[in-house]
C-alpha cells in the first residue's frame, strides 16, 4: 500500500485542521485569502466530572450539542473525510488486560458523535499519547508511551477500527547518567507520507514508513540528552522541522525526498515550553512559528522564505489568555484557537497574516481539564 498522495489531495487533507494531527505538513499552497468557517468543534476532557468528549455547534457562539462518554481521552484526530473522529484513551488496562485503547466515532450531519467501536492496542501497549490517520484514510498510527511502541490499526469503510495489524517496538538508550526508556509522544506525516515522530524518553526523532510490510523505521536522529522533546512541527515547504523541548525549540533541515533529518542549525529560547502535541503551530503560509510557554501567552517568531530559518522574534503574544495547553491555527491563517488546561477555557484570537500578531483572545467555551481540541472547518 502506498502512502503517497497528490498535491491537491494533500492540501485538501490539511484543510481539516486539528490540534491532534496538524502539527506536520501544513499545505504550502493553502490560500490564506479564502475564509475558513468553523462548523463543529470537539473538546476532550480526560479528568474529573466532565471526562469525555464535548461536542459543539459553532455558529455565532459555541452551542453545546452533547457530551460523549470516553475514558481519559488525551488526544483527538479526524479522518481525512471529516466523517470520523478518533479518541486516544490514555489508560493502562482494559477488560483486565494491560493495554491502552482507541475509540472510533461517526460524525453526523448535525455534528453529533456516535460510537462505532473501542479497540484494544497490542498487549503491553499502555498509556497511548497521540495518534494520526494516514493521508489515504486506511490506517491509524498510534504513539504508545507505556511500552515504548507504535501501533497501526486498519480503518474500515464505515470508520470503525480493526485489530492492530502492525507494531514497532522501540528500545531505550544507555548513557553514562543511566538508561532511558523509549516514550513516543506524537506522530504526524511529512509531505511524502512518511510518519515523523518524536520520542521524549529516548530523545530522538524517528522517520517511519507504513506500507504492506507494516510499520518500519526509515531514519532516526538523536536529540540532546534529557531535552524532554514533546512535539515536532514542519514548515509547509517540507524542508525544515521544529522540535519543542524543555526551554528551547531546535530547528532542523529536513530532506522530505529521502526522509532524512539533519543536525539543528538554530535553537530558539523559550521561557519554559508547555508540553503536548498541540503546543506549537505553523500557519499555512509558513511565515511564522508559535509556541505556548509556561507562565502564559504564546511566543512567536517570523520565518525566512521557504523555511530557511527564523529571521526575527515577534515577542510574547496573548499573555492574557494564560497558559495554553494547545493551539490551533485555522486553514485560512486568520485565527487561532487556544486550550487553557489549568483554567479550562477554550479561547479564540484573531491572527494578522501579514504581521503574525495575535489579538486579545475571547472565551468561547469552558471545559474542566481539556486535553485536546478538533475543529471542523468549511
Amino acid at each position: 500500500m502506498s502512502t503517497r498522495w497528490s498535491r491537491r489531495e494533500f492540501v485538501q487533507w490539511m484543510g481539516y485542521s486539528s490540534l491532534a494531527s496538524a502539527a506536520l505538513g501544513s499545505p504550502l499552497l493553502a490560500a490564506e485569502g479564502k475564509p475558513s468557517t468553523a462548523s463543529f468543534a470537539y473538546v476532550a476532557a480526560k479528568d474529573g466530572a466532565e471526562e469525555g468528549i464535548h461536542g459543539y455547534a459553532v455558529r455565532r457562539g459555541w452551542e453545546k450539542l452533547q457530551v460523549v462518554e470516553s475514558s481519559r481521552p488525551v488526544a483527538l484526530t479526524l479522518a481525512p473525510s471529516r466523517r470520523f473522529l478518533y479518541a486516544v484513551n490514555e489508560v493502562d488496562s482494559h477488560k483486565g488486560l494491560p493495554v491502552g485503547t482507541i475509540e472510533a466515532f461517526a460524525i453526523g450531519q448535525d455534528g453529533r458523535l456516535t460510537l462505532l467501536n473501542r479497540r484494544e492496542l497490542a498487549l503491553s501497549a499502555t498509556m497511548p499519547r497521540h495518534a494520526a490517520v494516514t493521508p489515504d484514510g486506511r490506517n491509524l498510527v498510534v504513539a504508545v508511551s507505556g511500552g515504548g511502541a507504535y501501533n497501526v490499526l486498519p480503518i474500515g469503510e464505515d470508520g470503525s477500527l480493526g485489530r492492530v495489524s502492525s507494531m514497532l517496538k522501540e528500545i531505550g538508550v544507555e548513557r553514562e547518567s543511566g538508561s532511558s526508556q523509549a516514550q513516543p509522544r506524537m506522530v504526524a506525516f511529512d509531505t511524502a507520507g512518511r510518519v515523523v515522530s518524536v520520542d521524549g524518553g529516548a530523545d530522538r526523532l524517528n522517520v517511519l514508513s507504513v506500507g504492506d510490510e507494516g510499520i518500519r523505521a526509515h531514519a532516526r536522529a538523536g536529540l540532546s540528552a534529557g531535552c524532554r522533546a514533546s512535539q515536532v512541527a514542519m514548515h509547509p515547504a517540507g524542508e525544515r522541522l521544529y522540535v519543542m523541548q524543555g526551554e528551547a525549540i531546535s530547528c532542523h533541515p529536513y530532506d522530505a525526498t529521502a526522509g532524512r533529518v539533519s543536525e539543528p542549525t538554530q535553537h530558539l529560547s523559550i521561557a519554559g515550553a508547555m508540553e503536548g502535541p498541540g503546543t506549537m503551530a505553523v500557519p499555512p503560509s509558513g511565515r511564522f512559528l508559535y509556541a505556548c510557554q509556561r507562565g502564559g501567552g504564546v511566543a512567536a517568531w517570523g520565518m525566512g522564505s521557504r523555511g530557511d530559518g527564523i529571521s526575527r522574534p515577534l515577542g510574547l503574544q496573548v499573555a492574557a489568555m494564560g497558559e495554553l495547553h494547545a493551539i490551533e491555527i485555522a486553514p485560512d491563517g486568520r485565527s487561532v484557537m487556544g486550550v487553557s488546561r489549568n483554567k479550562g477555557l477554550i479561547q479564540r484570537a484573531e491572527l494578522d497574516p501579514g504581521t503574525g500578531r495575535l489579538s486579545a483572545g475571547d472565551v468561547v467555551a469552558q471545559v474542566n481539564s481539556p486535553s485536546s481540541l478538533v475543529v471542523l472547518y468549511s
